[in-house]
């Protein structure tokens, strides 16, 4: 399987050099999913780092090793997830945040789709996700709050 490559459905040029740095560690989390590649998304988190993911209304409370192990890495479809839109990003010394909205593509057909909220730390120099919430809706519930 050929590596899924960044496809930017936003404006890059907007973004300072460290808010594009945040960015990317973002990007990297969604293109692991995309490569199969566990090690990847792993790289990019602080694992015992939390997540809550909004489905059907209900909240799903997990750690980011956790979200990584909800991926089917087996499965034989092909799965990606992509920033659709426009990003805001804040930075405040050693602590950002992201919202991003995602699509979230099997066989490059719309399953779902929502907004990341990213939390990241600043460790070494190093950018690292601390945490993420997101939401999910189906094409047919896009109107539904």
């Amino acid at each position: 399987m050929s590596a899924t490559q960044t496809i930017h459905f936003y404006d890059r040029s907007v973004f300072t050099e460290e808010e594009r740095a945040i960015l990317q560690v973002a990007e990297n989390f969604l293109n692991g999913i995309g490569n199969r590649d566990k090690a990847l998304m792993s790289e990019q988190v602080l694992p015992s780092g939390g997540a809550v993911l909004m489905r059907n209304g209900a909240p799903i409370f997990t750690t980011l090793s956790g979200v990584i192990d909800r991926i089917p890495f087996d499965s034989p479809n092909k799965i990606e997830e992509r920033i659709s839109g426009q990003p805001v990003v804040r930075i405040d010394h050693s602590i950002a945040m992201a919202w991003t909205p995602y699509d979230f593509l099997i066989n490059d057909k719309l399953d779902h789709f929502g907004t990341d909220i990213w939390s990241f730390a600043k460790l070494d120099g190093k950018w690292l996700v601390s945490s993420v919430a997101d939401n999910a809706r189906t094409p047919d519930t896009a109107n539904q709050h």
